[in-house]
């Protein structure tokens, strides 16, 4: 079979972070013996602002990259400025498979958004076009951009929909989409990545402390994922250090902080295994590939008591609490590394769960309901 994929959200060289669960996802429809081309409509960088470029690892897929010029989501005079991106993005997919004549079977977009860019791209090929939804919110946040006549019409377009987690299921059929079109398929791991690497090894290779305990959070920092609430729950623990994985908008300062920068994918596996828990007291997510990469680096979980969260989670290997309560997550945390005994058997745990999360599985089963 012939999949497009398109998605904006897809590791380039000067943004090897960007997409790699998409990444890992794409590179098993390769290796299951599929023609896959990628388009990743890229926004352009200013010359002031590039950034150093990175191998993001081997690429079994054909990508194509157009630029094209982002205007933002602004609201002018009760027009949204995100429609104007959104056409060039359109506009940018459309030339890539014009100019190289490019062939396929079906349309797989990762994301709502990206599922409408498909839509006005592409719909006179008259192609099955699928959409993956990844969170939640997003769903809402994306169709107070159109009109509801112009929404509908066009998610009526949509061949199928492939959702992460049984909430954003529940939120697409209250949407009127039958279910017949939706498939419940959670984000997967690739075990030949993501598995547990020597601990004191890697704690060297980073230079990181041998003789503490570390906690890991790894994600964007924003407020809506808790990086200061976590920083504030280790404070007054002793004998523990933090490790942030990620950039964003929250400040974080604090003699706890022994790494905080944004790596290529490639390295996530290894600053997890030199860690002891994974810490992340999210508001909201919708299958969160960063809970499933630690489990099967075999870290103890200490996240949020939400839906979203508690459907990946067991007790045996995780404390879900109140993402808002300072005291809650400190305890949960303190209640772990105090005890070497009960950490050990939650790692033990994790990685047995984690088994379930096969990425090599999760994307024969997207295949299958793609094939035309």
């Amino acid at each position: 079979m012939k999949v497009l994929v398109v998605s904006n959200n897809y590791p380039t060289e000067r943004m090897p972070y960007h997409g790699t669960f998409v990444y890992q996802l794409i590179q098993q429809f390769a290796k299951l013996g599929h023609e896959v081309t990628v388009i990743r409509p890229t926004y352009l960088i200013p010359k002031k602002v590039l950034l150093k470029k990175y191998n993001y690892g081997e690429e079994l897929a054909t990508v194509y990259r157009p630029k094209y010029l982002s205007t933002s989501a602004k609201s002018i005079f009760g027009y949204n400025t995100y429609h104007i991106g959104e056409r060039f993005q359109m506009n940018a997919v459309k030339k890539v498979v014009e100019k190289n004549k490019i062939e396929f079977d079906v349309v797989y977009a990762h994301f709502f958004t990206n599922a409408f860019i498909a839509i006005g791209a592409l719909a006179s090929y008259n192609k099955p076009i699928f959409a993956a939804i990844g969170e939640y919110l997003h769903i809402d946040i994306r169709r107070a951009y159109y009109k509801p006549e112009f929404y509908n019409k066009t998610i009526a377009k949509i061949a199928g929909f492939i959702a992460v987690s049984p909430q954003i299921k529940e939120k697409l059929l209250s949407l009127g989409i039958n279910e017949e079109k939706i498939v419940v398929r959670p984000n997967g791991v690739n075990f030949n990545v993501f598995f547990p690497r020597d601990k004191n090894k890697m704690r060297k290779k980073y230079k990181l402390p041998l003789d503490k305990k570390l906690v890991i959070f790894v994600g964007r920092l924003y407020k809506d994922k808790g990086p200061k609430k976590l920083l504030e729950a280790v404070e007054s623990i002793d004998g523990v250090n933090l490790i942030f994985v990620g950039t964003g908008e929250e400040e974080l300062q604090s003699e706890k902080i022994v790494f905080k920068e944004r790596v290529p994918a490639k390295q996530v596996p290894e600053l997890l295994s030199a860690a002891d828990v994974f810490a992340l007291p999210t508001l909201h997510e919708g299958s969160c590939n960063a809970i499933v990469e630690a489990m099967a680096c075999g870290l103890p979980i200490v996240s949020s008591d939400i839906p979203e969260v508690r459907v990946q989670c067991k007790p045996s290997f995780s404390v879900l609490v109140d993402p808002l309560n300072v005291e809650a997550i400190h305890g949960a945390i303190e209640g772990i590394v105090c005890d070497q005994k009960k950490m050990d058997l939650m790692s033990e745990k994790a990685l047995e769960h984690a088994k379930q999360f096969d990425i090599w599985e999760r994307a024969e089963n997207i295949l299958k309901f793609l094939k035309p």
